[in-house]
Parts: structure tokens; C-alpha cells; sequence
């Protein structure tokens, strides 16, 4: 998918964020006025077309609303709930992954880091790996290595030395540099345009594709850790309460 409607797609994401009234032109003084300026106009029916986004005519006003589907927030970009991932429950037990990889599978040894972590686990040393997570599929696809326990163990484990869960949480995460993250795109935010008509397209386009940008490097190195794991400096709820108020205010909806 070219980057042009992926941007319009996460666009629409925010601004249509659920089901709403009234129609698309009410929404924001003339949100077919900005799509026409901006050239999405055609693109829009052809997401729709393509199955990217529904609309029907509400029964009781007989109005237009639109909403994207499951299919059009995938490609989007928007598949991660960081509330959902906050709020999370945790057992209280820290899932391990230990490996000892010979020199001659130091492609294998490469590819099991980036997977652990693009996964959100954290790092206590290179080849050991901790998430407060269930494996899961993560699980099935290191069974074929895990036959060797002298290659690659995985473990439930609950620390036994007197370490709390703080303790583990700063040893294996690097939430200076996720807080940095977190800042980058606050700072963002407090720059947004006031609304998507009076200011000149191209900065509006500007700024959501920095939006944008700024929000996947922070979903790229946050593990979204189940709320009471966080630390207490933590800025990521913060931000993103932050801006869902500053995207809703944009869109001329209720924060």
C-alpha cells in the first residue's frame, strides 16, 4: 500500500473513530472540502470500493456516517490498543527466553533478537530475554530450537533474590529512551493546526504524517507493560490521553 493512503487511512482513523453523526461535511465545517483540496476525494470512494471503510444511512436521521473497517485500520497502522495493552492483566510471572546459539547459526542467533525485540520483550543480557506475557506463538515458532536445552531454554519464572518488579522492569527496559519517544510526540502535539480547513493543506498533511511517524517509533520501542509494571516517570498514558483529546478537538469531536 503506497504511504499516501496509509496516511489518509490513519487519518480517517482518528477523525473517524467510531459510528458518528453528522454527515462527512458537518463533520469538520467541510471535511469533503479538505479531501477535494488534498486530492483524497476519489481515494475515499475507492476505499470504500476497495472495502477499507463502510458508511450506511443512520435510521433515525437518515444521515450519512461512515466508520472504517477492520481491514482499513490494519492498513493503517493502527492495530495496536495501547489502553487495552495498559490495562492488561498480569499474573505476576516473568516469561524467559535463554539462548546459547553456536557462531554457526549467528544468523539464527540474529533473527531470534529482532523477533524478541519487535516483540516488546526486554533485554537483561543478549541472550536473555524477559516479557510479562504468555508466549504464546512466540512459543511454537522457537519449539524446533527448544529440543536443545543447552541452545535455548524457555521459562515461567518468579524472582527468588529478594528482586522486585521494579527492579526487573529497569534492568531489561530502556524507558529513558521511551520517555524521550513519548516527549517527541507531546512536543508534536502541542504544534497541532486548530482544524484541517483553515490551515494550508500541505502543513496539515505535514503534520500527520509527523503524527504519524512519531507515534509508530513509540510503539516500536514501548512494551506497553500491563500498568502496574510502569514506572512512575512514565509518560506514555499521559501522551496519549493527551492526544486523543488534541485529535478529537481537531475533529470536532467530544474529547
Amino acid at each position: 500500500m503506497k504511504s499516501r493512503t496509509e496516511l489518509l487511512l490513519y487519518h480517517l482513523g482518528w477523525t473517524l473513530d467510531r459510528m458518528m453523526q453528522p454527515t462527512w461535511r458537518n463533520l469538520h465545517s467541510s471535511f469533503e472540502s479538505w479531501a477535494y483540496g488534498n486530492g483524497f476525494l476519489k481515494q475515499i470512494h475507492r476505499l470504500e470500493a476497495q472495502a477499507y471503510i463502510e458508511s450506511r444511512c443512520d435510521t433515525k436521521s437518515g444521515m450519512r456516517v461512515i466508520r472504517l473497517t477492520q481491514k482499513g485500520v490494519a492498513a493503517g497502522r493502527m492495530g495496536t490498543n495501547p489502553e487495552q495493552r495498559w490495562q492488561r492483566w498480569w499474573d505476576g510471572k516473568w516469561r524467559m527466553v535463554l539462548f546459547d546459539l553456536p557462531e554457526a547459526q549467528r544468523a539464527n542467533r540474529r533473527k531470534l533478537r529482532d523477533k524478541l525485540s519487535t516483540s516488546g520483550f526486554g533485554c537483561m543480557q543478549r541472550s536473555a530475554w524477559l516479557t510479562p506475557d504468555p508466549l504464546g506463538e512466540i512459543a511454537l515458532q522457537l519449539r524446533p530450537l527448544a529440543v536443545n536445552a543447552a541452545m535455548l531454554v524457555l521459562l515461567d519464572a518468579v524472582p527468588c533474590g529478594g528482586e522486585s518488579a521494579a527492579d526487573m522492569v529497569a534492568a531489561a527496559w530502556d524507558f529513558r529512551k521511551i520517555n524521550e519517544a513519548w516527549q517527541g510526540l507531546t512536543d508534536h502535539l502541542v504544534a497541532a493546526p486548530q482544524d484541517l480547513v483553515t490551515v494550508p493543506k500541505q502543513h496539515v498533511a505535514r503534520w500527520v504524517a509527523k503524527e504519524h511517524n512519531l507515534l509508530q517509533r513509540c510503539l516500536r520501542i514501548d512494551p506497553l507493560l500491563p500498568k502496574q509494571l510502569l514506572p512512575s516517570n512514565y509518560q506514555g498514558i499521559a501522551t496519549w490521553q493527551m492526544r486523543r483529546r488534541i485529535l478529537a478537538k481537531i475533529a470536532k469531536l467530544p474529547a
